[in-house]
Order: structure tokens, then C-alpha cells, then sequence
């Protein structure tokens, strides 16, 4: 059988679809990450606290370690937001391309039917032909 005209188009938006998965799975992959980093973030601050005794100097600098962590998760949440809002962008994109691939390929499909049908009633056309000479010659 020949080839369907959509058959190109399907292979383009199959591409496509490969490249939006690829790009979703490392959306998911930096989500991950980032959620991971904040995590870790969080559970260093809880294992901070500050001194009950000792010189103003150590009071001081175990402050400036919390306040450092504080901006530590402060930077990892705002990753975390850019993380989530690329992932929902790339998501819609993916969605999309498969739309687009579903659509070709469901148009490829029922043009290989139309012409599947068409071949068969060439064959019964012609098998009713062969079968109307070969009566006609039995005949005779």
C-alpha cells in the first residue's frame, strides 16, 4: 500500500511530541530538585539554634547563620514557584503536541481505511466481472 499524505505530518508531530516529553521530563526532574534543595534547606535550619550561654560574638554569628539560612529558603521557594510555573508551561505544550499527533495520526488512519475500502470494492467488482465471463463462457 502507498504511502498516506499525512504520513509526514505524522512523523513532524511525533518529533514534536518526543522533544515536549523530553522537555516535561526535565521540567519534572528540576521540580524535583529544586523541592529536594529546599527540603534540605529546612532541615538545616531546624538542626540551628542559637546559644543559651556564651559571648555576644557567638550569639551574633549563630544569628547571622540563621538569617543566612532564612535566605537560603527564601531563594530555594522562589526556585521551587519558577519550577512549578515552567513544569505547568511545559505541561500545557506536551498536552498540546499530543493533540496535534493524535489528531494527524487518527486522520492517517481513517485514510488508510477510506483507501482499504476502495481496494476492496475494486477486488469485488472485479471478482463479480470474472465470475459473470467465466458463467457467460460456460454457458456457451
Amino acid at each position: 500500500m502507498s504511502k498516506s499524505r499525512y504520513e509526514p505530518l505524522v512523523k513532524l508531530k511525533k518529533k514534536a511530541l518526543d522533544t515536549a516529553e523530553r522537555a516535561l521530563i526535565g521540567a519534572n526532574n528540576a521540580l524535583s530538585s529544586a523541592s529536594d534543595k529546599l527540603n534540605r534547606a529546612y532541615e538545616e535550619l531546624s538542626h540551628m539554634s542559637l546559644p543559651t550561654h556564651g559571648s555576644v560574638g557567638e550569639f551574633t554569628q549563630a544569628t547571622s547563620m540563621i538569617h543566612t539560612q532564612h535566605q537560603t529558603i527564601e531563594q530555594a521557594q522562589q526556585t521551587l514557584r519558577l519550577a512549578e510555573e515552567r513544569q505547568r508551561q511545559v505541561r500545557e505544550r506536551f498536552k498540546a503536541a499530543m493533540i496535534d499527533y493524535e489528531k494527524f495520526k487518527y486522520l492517517e488512519v481513517q485514510e488508510m481505511n477510506a483507501r482499504l475500502k476502495h481496494l476492496k470494492t475494486q477486488e469485488a467488482k472485479m471478482l463479480d466481472e470474472i465470475g459473470t465471463m467465466t458463467y457467460r463462457k460456460e454457458a456457451l
